[in-house]
């Protein structure tokens, strides 16, 4: 049974719960989203999953490159480094991810009432090899300005590439929701790297 770190809202640990407990209840945990960008000449990429036709949420959807439940007593570090493999085959050391703050997101449907707190990093590879695993149908790329376009423009379709750079649109209900994640965490975090070189 996956159990987790159930958080009050100072993000101190108040003891462990099932997975399933904290999604009923709305209980409040801890999540890890990894962010993957390659810089190009072209310009910025930025990849996602598509998340596997199995999953029993938003299967199908697009969704950040990585993402998963941070188990109880397990670092944020340590569940994005694993997370990291177990979703897109990526073994990256910590000292590789850069940690870039918080949010906090709640989505409630009926039986299900999900509280998480999402500890957002990225990581910055020209070329990765991803080896998708089970969870993970396929991984795609948008650009920076695509991005901008539906996170800042409220665009409905944008281009996306598959990893052999094949286009295809993309309608905005294909997404999974992280509301103002791009915005006011990666976005600054990209602007900022390129102003400093």
């Amino acid at each position: 049974m996956e159990m987790l770190t159930w958080l009050d809202e100072n993000l101190k640990p108040l003891g462990a719960v099932s997975r399933e407990e904290a999604h009923q209840q709305g209980l409040l945990h801890g999540v890890v989203h990894c962010w993957v960008v390659s810089r190009q000449k072209g310009g910025i990429r930025i990849w996602f999953q598509q998340r596997a036709h199995t999953k029993k949420d938003f299967p199908d959807y697009y969704d950040i490159a990585v993402g998963g439940h941070i188990d109880a007593g397990e670092s944020r570090d340590d569940a994005a480094c694993r997370e990291m493999r177990e979703e897109i085959g990526l073994k990256v050391p910590s000292e590789q991810l850069r940690y870039l703050g918080y949010t906090k997101e709640e989505i409630r449907l009926q039986g299900f009432f999900d509280r998480e707190v999402g500890y957002v990093y990225l990581y910055e590879n020209p070329e990765p090899a991803f080896m998708p695993g089970e969870e993970v149908s396929r991984m795609i790329w948008v650009s920076l300005e695509e991005l901008v376009r539906k996170e800042m423009e409220g665009a409905d379709i944008i281009t996306a590439h598959d990893a052999a750079g094949r286009e295809f649109p993309v309608r905005q209900e294909e997404w999974c929701v992280h509301p103002d994640e791009f915005v006011k965490i990666v976005l600054p975090a990209l602007r900022d790297q390129a102003e400093r070189g």
